[in-house]
C-alpha cells in the first residue's frame, strides 16, 4: 500500500513487526523502511484459459506456473506478465484460438554427435503447464531418447508474439543441445517435440508439438584419395565417414586380393587424420571432421597383378572380425589410379524396375568400348544381373577429370526389369559400372575395368497418416505407406487396434503418389503407395487408446511374415469445460466432450456433485448440445462425432446448489433422465455463491471454513483487481475466494502493480501512515519490503474501521496500492500463509 511504503520509519510498526517476526523466527532489519511513494506503473496483463488437445488433459480456470528458485518473476507469458513486454503480449492474446504452433528454425547435427535444435512453441495451453520440456524422440523405434527442461531457459521472440496472439508467445523460444553420440549408429531420425507441462519430470498434463523428423543420414561415404607406392610400402590416403560406425571405435584398413578372394593384410588405424573439409561437404555426419587415414602396408605379400581390393571397416571389437560396417573402395588394379566414378541415383519407385544413373571414367575407357552395369549382392556374394547401359555426356566431369581421357563421356544410364530378379530385403548390393572389351555376357570375359559403387540396402520403410476420422460405419483413414520388405510382402493391410487387441482389418488398394516417390525414390515401389479405406466397425468399440498397424504380409489375409509400421495413439475420449461462469444468481456451462461411446446416447445432462460428500445435489438436461467443433475436429479426429461435440447451458441457480463447492459431470446417455449407460467428463472444483452476502468486512468472505494448507500441494494467491476478488488457488483449483479492494485505477493502470510475486518476512499486528490519516491491522508484505501489503480495511488514527472505506471491499478499487481484505481474511493470511508463497496479480 503506497500509504505506508517503508513502514519501518514508524516506531509502533516497528514494535508490532518486531515482536511478530521474532514469533515466527524471522531476521527483521533495521532502518530500512521510508515513506510510501507511487510505485512504478504497468501494463495490466489478462491470462487466458487455453483448450487441451490431443494427449493433453483438461486445464483448469488458473495457471499452476511454477516459480524458479532464483527468479521468482520468470513467468512473463504463460502466468501473469511481470515485464512491460510481456504485459504486452498477455494483453494481445486471443482467447478463442485454439491453435498450436511452432517452428524448428534449426537442427544441426554436429561431427561430435551432438544435435542443435532451435526453434519456437506457442499455444494458449501452455497455460497452467508452467514446465518447457524439449524431447528427442526416436519415430522408427517409437521411443524416447532424450529430454531436457528448458523451463527457465525459454527464449525471448517478440517477433512470434506480434504474430500469434497466444499466450507465451513472446517467451516461446528455445534451444537445446543432446548428445546421441553413443545412440548415432541405431537412428536413422530424430523428432525433436516441445511440451509444455505441469509435471516437474515432463510428464502428467501435457500439450506437445511435434515437429518434422530430422532425417540422421544412414550413408556410408568414403573415398581412396590416394594409392601409391613409396619406400617398399604401399601408402593409402583417404577418408571413411558414416553415422553407422558412432558405436564403434576401432578403425582399420583392410587390402583383400579380389583375384584370390583372400585377405592381404589389416592395418589399426590408431591416430585418425583431421579432414576438416569433409564435415563441410557431408555436414552431420559423426566424427567426419576425424575421418581420414594414411597407412602403409609392406608390399612383400602383394601381388599387384592381381585385382586388390582396399576396405575401410569401423567395429566396435578390438580385432575388427565382428559388429563392423564397411566400405569398399574401387578395386586397385596395376595403372588404374584414375580409375573414378559415383553413382548418382537409384531409384525402385515404380516396383518393377531398378533405375540408376551416374559416372565412371577410366583410362582405358577408350579401348574397353562396351559399358554394363552389373547389379552384385554383396550379402550372398554373387551377381544378380548385368544390363548394357546409355552412355551420356558429361562436361562437369571433364573439368573435374582434366586429365583423363573420354572423362566427358563417362556417364551412364541404366535400367534393370526386377521380374524374376528376386531380389531380397535387407541384402547389401552394389552397382557395378564395368567398361570391357567384350560385348558378351556382362563383359567379364574380356579386358574390363570396374568401378564399385557405395552399397545400398534393402532395409528402408515409411509412413504417414494424412486423415483420420471416426463414422458410424467405421474408421476412415487415408495416408501412405511404403517399405523394401513389400519386396517378397506383396499384400498390404491396415489393422484397427484398441488397447492392443485387433477390432478390424482391411486389405488395402494402393495407388499412385509421385510425391512420395520424389522423396523416396530408394524404396521400392514408393510411387505406388497411397491408400485411402474404411475399416468397418462399431465405434463403441474403441473403448482405450487405439492405434493402427500399416502391414506389408506375404499371407493374402495379411497373417504370415509380416512387416508392420504403427501410427501414433489416439484417444477414445475427450473433453473439456471451456466455461464456467457462476453469477449470484445464475451459472452458465459450456465446453466439449466426444467419445466413441456416444453413439445411440442422444442425451446430453450436466450433474452437479458435492465435492465433500460426494452426493448429487442437482442435475439438468442439456439442450443446447451437439454444436459445431471444427477445432475439436482437428484436434481428435479419431473419436465419433468429435465436430459436433460442442455443448452450453445456463439456468438460475437452484437452492440446492447455493452456498457449495462442486464438481460438474457433463453426461453423454442413452437414458432420457441421464442415467442409464453413459460416458462422463469430470470438471475441477467450481464455488456456487460460497461468498458471504451481504458482504461484512468483520466476517470471513466465504461461509466455508478457511482451507487447510497442510492438505494442499501447491498453494498460491491469485489477485484479480477488477473483479475484486483474491483467489485462494491449489494448483488450477479456486480453494477459498475472499473479497477484497485493490488500487485504484489512474489513466486506466492500477497502483497495484501487476506481476508475480511472493509472501515475504514482513508482517505485523497494525501500522498507522501519519501522511495519509489512515492504518490497518494484520498486515503481511508481498513487494518492498513492507511497501505493497495484504491488510485489512483501514482504520482512522484511534484504530477505528472507517465506514465508508470498508463499504467498498469487494465492490470498488480504492486503495493506494496495497490489497484491503476483511478483518478475518487479512488475519488469516497474516498467520498461515507462509512466506516465499506466490502471488500473482492482474486485471
Amino acid at each position: 500500500m503506497k500509504e505506508h511504503k517503508k513502514l519501518y520509519k514508524h516506531g509502533k510498526l516497528w514494535v508490532t513487526a518486531t515482536i511478530f517476526a521474532a514469533t515466527l523466527g524471522i531476521a527483521v532489519g533495521t532502518g530500512q523502511a521510508q515513506a510510501a511513494t507511487e510505485p512504478a506503473t504497468t501494463t495490466p496483463a489478462v491470462q487466458q484459459v487455453g483448450q487441451t488437445t490431443t494427449g493433453s488433459s483438461q486445464n483448469g480456470r488458473e495457471t499452476n506456473q511454477q516459480p524458479s528458485a532464483t527468479t521468482p518473476q520468470q513467468d512473463t507469458n504463460r502466468g501473469t506478465a511481470v515485464t512491460s513486454q510481456a504485459t504486452t503480449d498477455q494483453t494481445n492474446i486471443n482467447p478463442n484460438d485454439h491453435g498450436n504452433y511452432g517452428w524448428l528454425d534449426q537442427a544441426k547435427l554436429n561431427s561430435d554427435g551432438s544435435l542443435n535444435v532451435s526453434g519456437w512453441h506457442a499455444t494458449n495451453e501452455s497455460q497452467g503447464r508452467q514446465y518447457h520440456y524439449i524431447i528427442a524422440f526416436d519415430p522408427t523405434h517409437n521411443v524416447e531418447i532424450a529430454r531436457q527442461n528448458i523451463t527457465d531457459h525459454e527464449v525471448s521472440r517478440p517477433n512470434i508474439a506480434k504474430n500469434y496472439h497466444v499466450a507465451g508467445a513472446g517467451q516461446s523460444g528455445f534451444s537445446a543441445v543432446f548428445n546421441f553420440s553413443s545412440q548415432l549408429a541405431n537412428l536413422d531420425r530424430i523428432q525433436i517435440i516441445s511440451r509444455y507441462t505441469d509435471d516437474a519430470a515432463g510428464n502428467g498434463n501435457s500439450i506437445d508439438y511435434w515437429f518434422a523428423p530430422i532425417m540422421v543420414s544412414r550413408a556410408n561415404l568414403a573415398n581412396l584419395d590416394k594409392a601409391i607406392v613409396a619406400d617398399n610400402q604401399l601408402v593409402l590416403s583417404g577418408w571413411h565417414a558414416t553415422n553407422l560406425a558412432a558405436d564403434k571405435e576401432y578403425h582399420y584398413i583392410i587390402l583383400l586380393d579380389r583375384t584370390t578372394n583372400k585377405e592381404v593384410t589389416r592395418v589399426k588405424v590408431d591416430v585418425p587424420v583431421a579432414r576438416p573439409d569433409i564435415v563441410h561437404a557431408f555436414p552431420g555426419i559423426y566424427h567426419g571432421n576425424q575421418s581420414g587415414f594414411t597407412v602403409k602396408l609392406p608390399i612383400e605379400k602383394i601381388n599387384f597383378n592381381h585385382q586388390l581390393q582396399v576396405i575401410s571397416r569401423y567395429s566396435s571389437q578390438d580385432d575388427g572380425n565382428s559388429d563392423y560396417v564397411d566400405y569398399w573402395f574401387t578395386p586397385l588394379t596395376t595403372g588404374q589410379q584414375n580409375n573414378q566414378g559415383h553413382l548418382d541415383s537409384i531409384d525402385l519407385s515404380d516396383g518393377e524396375h531398378l533405375t540408376f544413373s551416374g559416372w565412371h571414367a577410366s583410362p582405358l575407357a577408350a579401348f574397353e568400348t562396351n559399358h554394363f552395369g552389373i547389379l552384385f549382392d554383396l550379402t550372398s556374394n554373387a551377381q544378380v544381373t548385368s544390363v548394357n547401359t546409355e552412355q551420356v555426356y558429361r562436361p562437369d566431369i571433364t573439368r573435374f577429370l582434366a586429365g583423363v581421357p573420354g572423362a566427358g563421356q563417362s556417364g551412364f544410364n541404366g535400367q534393370i526389369n526386377l521380374t524374376g530378379l528376386n531380389l531380397q530385403p535387407g541384402h547389401r548390393y552394389v552397382i557395378v559400372s564395368r567398361y570391357s572389351t567384350s560385348s558378351e555376357g556382362n563383359g567379364g570375359n574380356g579386358q574390363y575395368s570396374d568401378f564399385w559403387s557405395a552399397p545400398f540396402t534393402l532395409n528402408q520403410r515409411a509412413s504417414y497418416i494424412e486423415g483420420i476420422k471416426m463414422t458410424k460405419e467405421g474408421l476412415q483413414v487415408n495416408g501412405w505407406m511404403i517399405s523394401d520388405q513389400s519386396l517378397n510382402k506383396s499384400h498390404p493391410y491396415l489393422l484397427v487396434m484398441n488397447d492392443g487387441k485387433e477390432v478390424n482389418r482391411v486389405a488395402l488398394n494402393l495407388t499412385s503418389r509421385p510425391d512420395i516417390a520424389k522423396i523416396y525414390g530408394g524404396v521400392y515401389n514408393s510411387a505406388n503407395s497411397g491408400f485411402s479405406a474404411l475399416v468397418k466397425l462399431n465405434p463403441t468399440q474403441i473403448t482405450g487408446n487405439m492405434q493402427l498397424i500399416l502391414r506389408f504380409s506375404d499371407d493374402e489375409h495379411g497373417n504370415g511374415n509380416c512387416d508392420d509400421q504403427y501410427s501414433p495413439v489416439y484417444l477414445s475420449s475427450a473433453g473439456h469445460f471451456d466455461a464456467i461462469q457462476v453469477s449470484p444468481q445464475s451459472i452458465y456451462v459450456a465446453g466439449w466432450h466426444a467419445s466413441n461411446q456416444s453413439v445411440n446416447k442422444p442425451y446430453q445432462w450436466l450433474i452437479f456433485i458435492d465435492s465433500q460428500t460426494g452426493h448429487e445435489l442437482w442435475r439438468q438436461q442439456v439442450l443446447d448440445a451437439n454444436r459445431t467443433r471444427g477445432d475439436v475436429a482437428k484436434s481428435v479426429p479419431a473419436i465419433y462425432n468429435s465436430g459436433k461435440s460442442g455443448y452450453q447451458l445456463g439456468f438460475n441457480i437452484p437452492n440446492q446448489l447455493n452456498h457449495h463447492m462442486v464438481r460438474i459431470i457433463h453426461r453423454i446417455t442413452d437414458d432420457k433422465y441421464g442415467n442409464g449407460n453413459a460416458v462422463d467428463e469430470w470438471s475441477g472444483l467450481v464455488s456456487i455463491n460460497a461468498m458471504r452476502t451481504p458482504i461484512d468486512y468483520r466476517q470471513p468472505s466465504e461461509y466455508f471454513a478457511y482451507p487447510n494448507l497442510s492438505q494442499l500441494n501447491n498453494f498460491w494467491i491469485h489477485v484479480r483487481i477488477g473483479q475484486n476478488r483474491v483467489y485462494l488457488m491449489n494448483n488450477n483449483d479456486v480453494v477459498y475466494t475472499m473479497y477484497c479492494t485493490a488500487g485504484y485505477y489512474q489513466n486506466g493502470v492500477s497502483t497495484t502493480p501487476l506481476g508475480t510475486y511472493y509472501i515475504q518476512a514482513e508482517r505485523g499486528n497494525s501500522f498507522y501512515n501519519g501522511a495519509l490519516g489512515e492504518g490497518a491491522n494484520y498486515w503481511t508484505s508481498f513487494l518492498n519490503h513492507g511497501e505493497y501489503l495484504f491488510h485489512t480495511v483501514p482504520t482512522d488514527r484511534w484504530g477505528n474501521y472507517k465506514p465508508y472505506e470498508a463499504s467498498q471491499l469487494g465492490i470498488n478499487q480504492g486503495s493506494h496500492g496495497c490489497i484491503r481484505l476483511s478483518i478475518p481474511d487479512a488475519y488469516w493470511i497474516m498467520h498461515n500463509v507462509p512466506t516465499g508463497t506466490r502471488v500473482v496479480i492482474d486485471n
